[in-house]
C-alpha cells in the first residue's frame, strides 16, 4: 500500500513529460519502502535466532561424522577377529545402515528434531547391539558395544535445549521404545516423527508442553520476518545439501563393500571360491612338479641306465655259465661219440675175424694129405670142441649182437640229437649275445647324442 501511495503521491505537471530522474527516484523510493516492510528490522534478536539454529545444525552434522567414524572403527576392529564371511557381511550391512541413517538425520530440515533423532538412533542401536551381537560374535562384539555406549553419552549433549520434564519424558519413552527396537536391521530407521504418529499424535498442538513430542511443532525461526526466514531456511538447506553430497561417495563405497560381501557370502560364490582355490592348489602342485621334473627325469634316466647295465651284466654271467655248460656238453658228446665209434669198430673187427655171413671161397684147394683116421679122430674131437665153442659163440653172438647193434644205433642217434641240440643252444647264445651288444651300442649312442644336444641347448 505504501508503494501505491508513493506512486500516487508526487504529481507532475500536465504539460511536462516525466524525466528519467523522476522515474528512477520514484522506483528507488518504492523499493526501499517495500523492502522495509518485507524484511523488517535486522535487530539482535533475529541474529541470535539465526546463529542458534545454524550452530545446532553444525553440531548435529559434526556428531553425525563422529558417529560414522566410531561405527567404522568398531566394525573394523571386530572384522579383524571374525574369520567367516557371513559375520563380515552382517557387520558391513550394519555399518551401511548406521552411516546412511546418520547422514540422513543430519540432513533433515529441523536441527532440533535431527538432534533428537540422533539420540534415538544411538540409544536404540546400543540396546540392540547389546542384545543381538554377543550371541552371534561372542566376545568379539565388545568393541561395538563400547563404541555405542560412548556415542549414546555424546548424543545426550546434543539435546541440551530440552527442559528437565522433556528429558525425563524422553528417557521414559526410550525405555518403552527399546522393547520394539531389538532388530539390528531395522533399528536405523527409527525417527521421532514416526513414534509420534504411532502414538496417535496428529499435529504439534496435540502434545503437552512437558512431552518430547512438543518439540515436533517448534519453529526455531519464530520472530523472523518472512523474507529473512525464507533466506535463512534456504541457506541451511544449501548447507544440508552440500553435506549430503559430500558424504554420498562414502555411502556409495560402503554400499559397494556390503554388496561385495553379500555376493561373497552366497552359496554359489563360496562354491566358486572353493573351486578356484582347488584350481590354484592344483596349479601350484603342477608348478612344483614341473620344477622337479628335470631332476626327476635325470635320476630316472640314470636309474634306467644302471638297471640296463646291471641286467646286461647279469645276462653276461648267465651266458658265460651257459657257454661253459655247452662246452662241457660238447666234450661229453664227443667222448660218447668216440666211445660208440670204438665199440662199433671192435664189433666190426670181431665179425670180420669170425667171417660171419661170408661164403666160402669158390676155388678152395683140396686137402694135401691123405686120409688118416687118427688125424680125423683128433680132428673130429677138436672139431667137436670147436663146434661146441662155435655154437656157444654163435649163441652168444645171437644173444649179444642185436643188443650191441641196437645200442650202437641208439648211442649214435642220441649223439646226433645231442650235437644238434648243442648246436642250436650255441646259435641261440650267440644270437642273444649279439642282440645284447647291439642294444648296448644303440643305447650308448642315443645317450651320448642326447647329452650332446642338452649341452648344445645350454
Amino acid at each position: 500500500m505504501r508503494t501505491i501511495a508513493l506512486w500516487a503521491g508526487p504529481s507532475l505537471p500536465a504539460n511536462e513529460p516525466p524525466g528519467l530522474g523522476w522515474v528512477t527516484a520514484l522506483l528507488a523510493a518504492a523499493l526501499l519502502c517495500g523492502c522495509a516492510n518485507w524484511f523488517g528490522r535486522n535487530d539482535a534478536q533475529q541474529e541470535a535466532l539465526k546463529r542458534a539454529e545454524s550452530q545446532m545444525q553444525q553440531r548435529v552434522m559434526r556428531y553425525a561424522d563422529g558417529y560414522m567414524d566410531g561405527v567404522a572403527l568398531a566394525v573394523r576392529a571386530v572384522e579383524e577377529q571374525v574369520p567367516d564371511t557371513h559375520s563380515r557381511r552382517l557387520l558391513n550391512d550394519f555399518q551401511v545402515k548406521q552411516s546412511t541413517a546418520a547422514v540422513q538425520i543430519a540432513s533433515g530440515p529441523n536441527a532440533r528434531i535431527n538432534a533428537l533423532d540422533m539420540l534415538i538412533l544411538a540409544t536404540l542401536t546400543r540396546h540392540a547391539v547389546e542384545q543381538r551381537l554377543p550371541p552371534i560374535l561372542g566376545k568379539a562384539a565388545s568393541p561395538i558395544v563400547d563404541a555405542f555406549g560412548k556415542l549414546e553419552t555424546g548424543a545426550w549433549a546434543l539435546v541440551d535445549f530440552l527442559s528437565p520434564a522433556q528429558r525425563n519424558d524422553l528417557r521414559d519413552k526410550l525405555e518403552a521404545w527399546k522393547k520394539t527396537s531389538n532388530s539390528l536391521d531395522s533399528v536405523a530407521f527409527n525417527r521421532l516423527a514416526d513414534f509420534a504418529r504411532a502414538s496417535g499424535l496428529i499435529s504439534a498442538g496435540d502434545a503437552a508442553d512437558d512431552s518430547i513430542y512438543g518439540v515436533i511443532g517448534f519453529d526455531p525461526f519464530t520472530g523472523l520476518s518472512p523474507a529473512v526466514k525464507e533466506i535463512e531456511q534456504s541457506r541451511l538447506l544449501a548447507e544440508r545439501a552440500i553435506y549430503y553430497a559430500q558424504r554420498s561417495p562414502m555411502l556409495l563405497d560402503l554400499q559397494t563393500r556390503s554388496l561385495s560381501s553379500a555376493l561373497a557370502d552366497m552359496p554359489e560364490s563360496r562354491a566358486m571360491l572353493a573351486t578356484s582355490t582347488r584350481v590354484g592348489d592344483a596349479a601350484a602342485k603342477m608348478a612344483e612338479t614341473a620344477a622337479l621334473m628335470p631332476g626327476t627325469l635325470s635320476s630316472e634316466r640314470e636309474a634306467a641306465i644302471r638297471q640296463m647295465f646291471a641286467a646286461l651284466q647279469q645276462q653276461q654271467g648267465t651266458m658265460t655259465a651257459m657257454l661253459i655248460e655247452l662246452r662241457q656238453s660238447l666234450e661229453a658228446g664227443r667222448a660218447a661219440s668216440d666211445s660208440v665209434h670204438g665199440v662199433v669198430q671192435s664189433t666190426d673187427a670181431l665179425l670180420a675175424r669170425l667171417k660171419v655171413g661170408e661164403p666160402p671161397p669158390p676155388n678152395a684147394p683140396p686137402p694135401g694129405r691123405p686120409f688118416n683116421i687118427t688125424e680125423y679122430t683128433a680132428a673130429a674131437a677138436a672139431l667137436g670142441d670147436t663146434a661146441q665153442q662155435i655154437q656157444s659163440l654163435v649163441l652168444l653172438l645171437e644173444k649179444d649182437t642185436p643188443a650191441a647193434m641196437k645200442l650202437a644205433e641208439s648211442v649214435r642217434a642220441q649223439g646226433e640229437v645231442l650235437i644238434d641240440h648243442l648246436f642250436k643252444r650255441l646259435i641261440q647264445a650267440f644270437g642273444v649275445l649279439f642282440l645284447g651288444v647291439l642294444v648296448i651300442v644303440v643305447a650308448s649312442r642315443w645317450i651320448s647324442g642326447h647329452f650332446q644336444r642338452k649341452a648344445l641347448q645350454r
